[in-house]
């Protein structure tokens, strides 16, 4: 890397099916305008977002992805924040979709990073204390920020007697775990194809959901592609008051639900990186009970603080990132790691199941 170039893992142009496949490349630093921040991202993240858009589900047009990781601030840019120290990026802007990192920006899969001006401004770029570059808080702080707002939602709406989390994977494994930790000795159901699961397509299923007691909270935390599979299924058998926190995306337009047709995908953008306060939660009469739907894009600061705080008051002898974080790799490994998930199509590297991936870019405040 020269002053004026880095390394970045850059997406490939699309094959047939959709797929861009990854490479380590060295691209141009971007020039900084008044108000800008250049970053040195530490460690990244992969999500399951990020999966969606390497495997041609999503049409996010940024050749360099990553959202979620704590970076070294390389130039300030009068901005007020000091050079070398750790920050992390909120990602969503909530009043700006003009600002989406690694969506519709270059993100955090590089050793350079620039935040735009309208971002600084908003507050997005946080000071986090050392220490929040291990891989385990850096890698799921985002994700768990995420759970942590919709548990907000929920509980300000009513306390759940049981808890349903539909996918176990990033996501809904976080959620599970900060439902216990919230709500101690509440019934807990997880849904997905893990060994300590419940298969979603399991015959006993429908009646384990219907003997669940009311208020029942369920988290829908599918791929893209399950979405409907689980809203549809807990819809179907939950019996009385239902919460659905829709983290997952799903198509625009009308669901056919028991309490008529909605159009979800609409409700789940109503709340954005923390607003409105109060959060916007939607009612509708069902016949099994009354169905309370809601979602958000993005989290707030306060929420991306309070999941740094949890990861970090980790003790050390826990398993890393309490499971979830199962690969850390470089920017070459990175390259390896997608590309072989994506030709094979199947979410395992290094005979493991692959959850969540650290990246570790290994370039600091110096360069």
């Amino acid at each position: 890397m020269s002053a004026a170039t880095h390394r970045a893992l850059v997406r490939l142009p699309a094959d047939a099916r959709g797929r861009t496949r990854v490479e380590v490349a060295e691209v141009p630093t971007p020039r900084l305008g008044p108000g800008d921040v250049l970053l040195a991202p530490v460690t990244a993240g992969i999500c399951g977002t990020d999966w969606q858009i390497l495997r041609g589900l999503r049409a996010d047009p940024s050749r360099v992805l990553g959202h979620e990781g704590v970076a070294r601030v390389v130039e300030p840019g009068g901005t007020g924040l000091r050079a070398g120290s750790l920050v992390t990026v909120n990602p969503t802007h909530p009043r700006d979709p003009s600002f989406l990192l690694g969506h519709n920006l270059p993100g955090l899969w590089a050793e350079r990073t620039r935040v735009p001006a309208n971002a600084v401004r908003a507050g997005l770029v946080l000071p986090v204390p050392e220490g929040a570059d291990r891989p385990e808080a850096a890698a799921l702080a985002e994700p768990l920020a995420s759970v942590l707002y919709g548990l907000e939602i929920a509980l300000g709406v009513a306390r759940p007697a049981a808890v349903v989390v539909w996918g176990d994977g990033i996501v809904g494994r976080l959620a599970l775990e900060a439902w216990r930790r919230r709500l101690p000795g509440t019934p807990g159901l997880l849904v997905g194809h893990g060994a300590d699961a419940v298969d979603p397509r399991a015959p006993g299923l429908p009646e384990r959901l219907a003997e669940l007691p009311a208020p029942v909270c369920a988290l829908i935390a599918t791929p893209r592609t399950g979405t409907l599979e689980g809203l549809g299924a807990v819809d179907r058998h939950v019996r009385g008051t239902l919460l659905v926190d829709v983290h997952a995306g799903l198509p625009s337009g009308p669901v056919p639900l028991s309490a008529g047709d909605i159009d979800v995908a609409a409700l789940r953008a109503d709340n954005c990186g923390g607003e409105p306060t109060p959060p916007r939660v939607h009612r509708f009469d069902r016949p099994a009970g009354p169905l309370i739907l809601y979602g958000h894009r993005g989290v707030a600061n306060r929420h991306l603080r309070q999941a740094f705080d949890v990861l970090l008051a980790r003790p050390p002898h826990e398993p890393r990132g309490g499971g979830v974080l199962t690969h850390e790799v470089d920017l070459p490994g990175a390259a390896d790691l997608v590309n072989s998930v994506l030709d094979t199509d199947r979410r395992v590297a290094d005979g493991r199941r692959v959850l969540k991936t650290a990246i570790r870019t290994g370039v600091g405040d110096d360069g």
